[in-house]
């Protein structure tokens, strides 16, 4: 039991994620039917088409969701970092795959015992339902940078919506117009994500890049040091730390 506590009071997401909402003795009880796990980038979390029997609550990292097309091609639909929660899901089965994008740390539930538990407890539903609002909240976001923008302008906006998560998940610079990050994406999957081809994600990369926009130290590692004027180029408002699309500025 002390081992238990222990493993949930030196949690990094403790007080910001899915159990935020709970008191000590809930989140007692909610670690009974929980397990803890590490997986390494490219490892699944589930596959489309599994039954949905746990759910899962990012600790560290970041998981992507990954659909299967007809043609045998996979396409990433979605992008969680922690303190993000994965496996919510109506259906009796996952319509899409999840895989760690980078090392992740995750806290697994069995799905029966934390329905149950859930319903015991409105402010855990009231936490999901936060969690799900704004889900689709970025995948509105996505929707209008993927329909409406050049690909100058999607890569600039990819690149300000993953700041963004920075300070969603409290590991920004204290420099807010500032962002320092490891992408956990490589160029060819930012590509499936944003619809664009390998090639012109590393033309508009080289060209942020050649304009001094942003600086590239690493294929991964990723230096904004004007996240106003980026989010000029993207045609999004920074607003309290969070991006905005303007759409008065998309339908000029």
């Amino acid at each position: 039991m002390h081992g238990i506590r222990s493993r949930c009071e030196i949690c990094p997401v403790r007080n910001c994620g899915l159990c935020a909402s709970l008191d000590d003795q809930a989140l007692l009880a909610l670690s009974k039917f929980s397990r803890r796990k590490t997986l390494k980038p490219h490892e699944v979390i589930f596959h489309e088409g599994d039954i949905s029997s746990h759910y899962f609550s990012v600790m560290a990292g970041a998981i992507k969701l990954v659909k299967n097309l007809a043609d045998g091609h996979q396409h990433i639909i979605g992008l969680i970092y922690s303190p993000g929660f994965a496996g919510q899901c109506l259906n009796s089965h996952h319509t899409y795959s999840a895989e760690a994008a980078t090392e992740v740390e995750l806290c697994s539930y069995s799905r029966e015992p934390f329905d149950i538990f859930e319903k015991a407890h409105p402010e855990l539903e009231h936490k999901i339902f936060e969690i799900t609002v704004r889900e689709l909240d970025t995948c509105r976001d996505w929707m209008l940078l993927l329909g409406r923008k050049c690909s100058y302008e999607r890569v600039a906006g990819f690149l300000l919506m993953m700041a963004d998560r920075l300070f969603e998940t409290g590991a920004a610079s204290p420099n807010k117009n500032y962002a320092h990050f490891q992408l956990p994406f490589t160029r060819l999957e930012i590509a499936d994500y944003l619809g664009l081809t390998l090639e012109t994600v590393s033309r508009q990369f080289s060209l942020l890049k050649q304009e001094k926009i942003i600086a590239l130290p690493s294929s991964r590692d990723v230096v904004i040091a004007d996240l106003q004027l980026l989010g000029a180029i993207a045609n999004i408002e920074t607003c309290s730390n969070s991006v905005r699309f303007d759409e008065t500025r998309l339908s000029a």
